[in-house]
């Protein structure tokens, strides 16, 4: 179909060239990215990835640590994560600086997707995720992980409130009260803390920030597009 979204496929999690984004499709999951402002509808988005709407479970996104389990599509109004084992239900979210956090549990069918900002970070809301799956029969040494692009500790620039929650070794200290914080490597350690394996974790080194090409709240203000992911089973 000809339309004139960016997007990208995400490889499968076996396979080393993840991080090239190219079109490609999982044999059991399916996640995209859009590159696209919000000029364009959720509905519009889906209509031109050939994605039902109807299908679509879409968290508020209210920068909390709540993830819920979808067990039907619509609106989550609390929630900025959501778990499903359901093949016809598509998650979805938006970003523009925050990481979107895709999981997959390949043994159990069981996939997650989460909207992690500084606040969600630092509340652990990927743990959420994982404890939610693991009530589902989740195992957590079977958990794929990928953390999509997100804005990098080269630019990610906060004040030491914020920089207090973050662990030592994923911040670095610049002048007149100001750190450097990086979601991408704080969201690894808590993965790690709980026993997802190193070598199921994959992360973009694409800083939003810095990439033109992506949407970025801190770069452009409340001017800013936003990027959609989309996770679904296949």
């Amino acid at each position: 179909m000809s339309h004139p979204l960016k997007y990208f496929y995400i490889y499968p999690l076996e396979n080393q060239s993840l991080l090239d984004f190219s079109e490609n499709i999982s044999a059991d999951v399916k996640a995209l990215f859009s590159l696209n402002p919000l000029k364009y509808s959720r509905k519009e988005i889906a209509h031109y990835l050939e994605i039902n709407a109807k299908n679509l479970a879409v968290p508020e996104q209210v920068h909390s640590a709540v993830v819920e389990f979808a067990r039907s599509p619509g609106m989550y109004p609390v929630a900025d994560g959501l778990v499903t084992q359901d093949p016809d239900i598509i998650l979805t979210l938006k970003v523009a600086d925050c990481v979107p956090i895709f999981l997959h549990d390949p043994s159990k069918n069981i996939i997650g997707l989460v909207h992690s900002g500084w606040r969600g970070t630092v509340e652990n809301i990927v743990l959420n995720a994982i404890q939610l799956m693991e009530k589902n029969g989740t195992e957590t040494g079977d958990i794929r992980c990928i953390l999509g692009p997100a804005i990098g500790i080269c630019c990610y620039e906060v004040d030491g409130e914020v920089a207090k929650n973050f662990d030592d070794k994923v911040k670095v200290k610049m002048e007149e009260r100001k750190w450097r914080v990086g979601l991408h490597e704080q969201i690894r350690l808590q993965l790690a803390s709980v026993g997802v394996q190193k070598k199921n974790i994959r992360s973009s080194d694409i800083c939003t920030y810095e990439s033109q090409g992506y949407h970025s709240y801190r770069r452009d203000g409340e001017n800013a597009g936003r990027m959609f992911a989309f996770l679904r089973l296949k």
